[in-house]
């Protein structure tokens, strides 16, 4: 029995399971096929044949989320055997990543570019970071119980709201997305918060009255299910400018309504900016050839992992940033004929 053979049995499993569940049952399943995949993947590599290699990536969210599809799909598309590496955040990892303690890891793009140029969130530029793919959009905003009766970023003035530590990246959301209604700090609640995986459970006990969440997480299920329907804040258009100052590499992108997903029983409009997968710059171009190489052949296997993964286009994973690729990553670009 093969690899391909466990592989094919555990998505045959799950490709016939819970034809008819909910949305709020919906994300459950990806990740119980993810998750059977995973254990297939590591019940059939061995020490001899797989080279072990970490990837840097958060408890739960999206985050957390993408780091385990990624080390799945890399794992059964290569002789890698990828292990996720879990930090609180991502501020924890990338300087573990530029110390060359991790091989990979995975970050927005505002956050990756703030580490290359040790500007915004951190202090030092992290210059051992180098691209290997950049993967999806990112979609995210405030979400807010449509019981509330908050329907814009100006009506949050007065509730409580996350506060996450100085120059993090929830901070750096949320001045954002407070601009985006006119507001600072000074004009809302704040309550502090260590995590997003913190922030998540405030929200759903009522210590918080929004949360930041990404389209299609497995956060936004876990939320309307414990607080009831949720709804995406929309950000208005003439923002982008503001968003931007915090987050590098944002734009602004159109949701039309989807009651597949919590948060969308109406159109809105939401931040956007690409995910990365990025690595150490002394690590082997061959591994890093082979990792670009499976993510490329591995789409359909990501997309079927669960919404977040909607938008990913294998054709783009080189696609043109203010960071530079790895030389393995470029070299498989070229192979492939991929731009880049």
């Amino acid at each position: 029995m093969t690899l391909e053979w466990f592989r094919q049995e555990a998505l045959r499993f799950w490709g016939t399971k819970g034809k008819s569940m909910s949305r709020k049952s919906t994300s459950s399943r990806h990740f119980l096929k993810a998750a059977t995949v995973a254990a297939v993947a590591a019940f059939a590599a061995t020490p001899l044949a797989a080279q072990t290699v970490g990837i840097g990536t958060t408890k739960g969210g999206a985050t957390g989320q993408i780091g385990t599809a990624l080390a799945q799909v890399i794992s059964l598309n290569s002789d890698l055997q990828v292990i996720p590496q879990i930090s609180a955040n991502t501020s924890q990892y990338i300087p573990m990543l530029n110390a060359g303690k991790l091989e990979l890891a995975i970050a927005n793009y505002p956050q990756t570019y703030y580490a290359v140029t040790g500007t915004g969130m951190s202090a030092e530029p992290a210059e051992k970071l180098q691209l290997v793919a950049t993967l999806m959009p990112f979609y995210a905003a405030l979400v807010a119980p449509e019981s509330s009766g908050i329907k814009s970023y100006a009506d949050i003035k007065g509730h409580k709201i996350p506060r996450y530590s100085e120059d993090s990246l929830g901070d750096f959301i949320l001045r954002a997305t407070l601009a985006a209604g006119g507001l600072t700090y000074d004009d809302v609640e704040s309550v502090p918060i260590a995590n997003f995986p913190q922030q998540y459970e405030a929200f759903k006990d009522g210590r918080i009255d929004v949360s930041i969440a990404a389209l299609g997480s497995q956060a936004t299920f876990d939320l309307e299910a414990a607080v009831g329907d949720i709804q995406f804040l929309p950000i208005p258009e003439d923002a982008i400018g503001t968003v931007k100052e915090f987050l590098p590499g944002a734009y602004l992108y159109d949701v039309a309504a989807n009651e597949e997903l919590p948060g969308l029983d109406e159109p809105t409009t939401v931040f956007a900016y690409d995910y990365l997968l990025f690595a150490n710059a002394d690590v082997s171009a061959d591994l890093i050839a082979k990792v670009a190489k499976a993510i490329y052949e591995g789409a359909d296997y990501l997309k079927g992992t669960g919404p977040l993964w909607a938008k990913f286009d294998p054709a783009t994973i080189g696609k043109k940033a203010d960071i530079s690729y790895h030389p393995g990553a470029v070299a498989f670009f070229e192979s492939a004929g991929l731009d880049h």
